[in-house]
């Protein structure tokens, strides 16, 4: 592994790990067995590092988003498998990564208001037109409305304060914000097959 490629994913695990405000570059270099001096070829500061490291990661969803689109047999099976790997990842993050990076790296941040933006949210725009299309979700959706309100659940779950995950893990919380929406904006034909993903056996 090249020291660069090193470095961002030893900074990545502990920023994860611990928010990105508690971890200095000492901190990193230490994680190493690396000198500042040798971080500091790569990356002129902390920031730099931050910054590259969202886009980096970011470019990364970005193409994860692209492939599920592609595999996905249709909008609800698509819906499904990006909350699953949004739980995935989240399963492995502190809250406070986020909190950090949206008080204190106002570059990094930006970056990622960009990527739910101009992928996310238009990932999940295209998502609800397909679903009407096939008749999976109801027709009468204010599609734009319905698609911010999806974001908006997201953002809920990454930076709001609503949830401790003590009583409720992220995992299960995820999951019924998930299933709100979904049978929310389906009609009979998408609720019998999103029960069907989930193998629920429902009387009608």
């Amino acid at each position: 592994m090249e020291p660069q490629e090193k470095i961002l994913k030893t900074a990545l695990g502990l920023f994860f790990k611990y928010g990105i405000k508690h971890i200095t570059m000492d901190d990193i270099a230490k994680e190493l067995g690396m000198s500042k001096k040798t971080i500091y070829q790569f990356y002129k500061e902390k920031d730099d590092l931050v910054n590259q490291l969202c886009n980096i990661q970011l470019l990364e969803q970005e193409r994860h988003f692209d492939e599920m689109n592609k595999s996905a047999k249709d909008p609800i099976h698509e819906i499904m498998l990006i909350s699953e790997m949004m739980m995935t990842m989240m399963q492995n993050i502190n809250p406070m990564f986020f909190l950090d990076l949206q008080k204190f790296y106002p570059t990094g941040f930006q970056r990622f208001q960009s990527f739910k933006e101009n992928c996310a949210y238009k990932n999940v725009l295209t998502n609800i037109k397909k679903g009407i299309e096939l008749g999976v979700y109801r027709a009468d959706l204010d599609v734009e409305f319905a698609s911010r309100l999806r974001m908006a659940q997201i953002d809920m779950l990454m930076f709001g304060n609503y949830f401790s995950f003590e009583r409720v893990s992220f995992a299960k919380t995820n999951t019924l914000v998930l299933d709100i929406f979904v049978f929310g904006i389906c009609t009979i034909k998408g609720h019998k097959l999103f029960n069907n993903y989930k193998k629920i056996n429902e009387e009608e």
